[in-house]
């Protein structure tokens, strides 16, 4: 909307942008970018009264500070929350979402729940990939396979905005006097280029990645994995990661990875899709890219 010179106000609830998602640091360079594009934020604060304005066409809107605003349109972002009426009506427990098992199991066991209406262990994973990996789990235990189990899924924020580049994954900040975590940081505030690793136990548990995020795939892998580092954190933010160019139309923008990138992969002998999705970094992210890289995947092929 800014691009088409239309004048931007967001009225933050929080002392800062995208507290649950970001630490402070990241969160107040965030802010930083959002502000020289010349969009205005009021945090902690909120929208009060609205009312349209039959002579002007405009919306007025009072927020809680008592600041005035006139505006053409408003937008709310306020996420979401799981539907669980029907699920409370008929005797399944219930917290904020569905609660489940380790088997997506709800307390009534031949009902299952996933995705963002999903419960584990109190906690809610409202995120694309979470929900891929609860059906995959769901489905292999429906069909027999008692040995499958869910454990939770890494949390990861991608923030999808032009010419910026910011994501975060697992944990995000470390608890008050535990030496048991280890933070590992690289910050260039001039640049708005800020990277911080967290560690525990010689195991990757969280990152935050802006300015550049081509560590992103590799980083979740290897939070997911929880493989010991070893040498390997000695390279973790010491320009080690495989910085590819995008080549050919984006496909993936959470990981940067063009239809040239996955089409080079398959011509290499990547004919695997999760293979190629490991490979190229395509489709870890949101996943909502995961069926363009199928079809180029099978189109690839057809050619071949």
């Amino acid at each position: 909307m800014k691009h088409k010179n239309v004048k931007i106000t967001i009225i933050q609830r929080a002392s800062r942008l995208m507290e649950r998602q970001l630490d402070q640091v990241s969160s107040k360079l965030l802010a930083l970018d959002v502000q020289e594009r010349g969009i205005q934020i009021y945090f902690d604060n909120e929208v009060s009264t609205v009312f349209d304005d039959d002579d002007t066409g405009e919306i007025n809107i009072t927020l809680k500070s008592g600041k005035f605003l006139t505006a053409n349109a408003i937008v709310y972002a306020i996420g979401t929350r799981p539907n669980i009426e029907i699920a409370k009506e008929n005797g399944i427990l219930c917290g904020r979402g569905v609660k489940v098992n380790q088997h997506l199991q709800s307390s009534i066991p031949n009902i299952f729940a996933i995705g963002e209406i999903a419960e584990f262990n109190n906690q809610l994973f409202g995120i694309t990939s979470a929900a891929e990996e609860q059906a995959n789990i769901l489905a292999n235990f429906i069909a027999g396979d008692i040995s499958v189990s869910y454990s939770g899924s890494v949390l990861m924020n991608i923030l999808k905005f032009n010419d910026l580049n910011l994501c975060s994954i697992g944990e995000i900040n470390i608890p008050e006097n535990d030496l048991s975590y280890q933070e590992i940081i690289f910050t260039d505030i001039s640049k708005r280029y800020y990277k911080k690793c967290i560690v525990k136990d010689d195991l990757l548990i969280g990152a935050v990645l802006m300015g550049d995020k081509n560590e992103f795939a590799e980083f979740k892998t290897m939070i997911e994995s929880k493989i010991e580092m070893a040498d390997k954190r000695n390279t973790l933010l010491r320009g080690a990661s495989n910085d590819v160019p995008v080549i050919g139309k984006l496909v993936c923008s959470c990981s940067q990875v063009g239809e040239g990138n996955i089409v080079e992969a398959i011509e290499k002998g990547c004919k695997d899709f999760t293979e190629l999705c490991n490979k190229t970094g395509a489709g870890l992210g949101c996943g909502s890219c995961k069926t363009e890289v199928k079809e180029i995947l099978n189109n690839t092929k057809v050619l071949a």
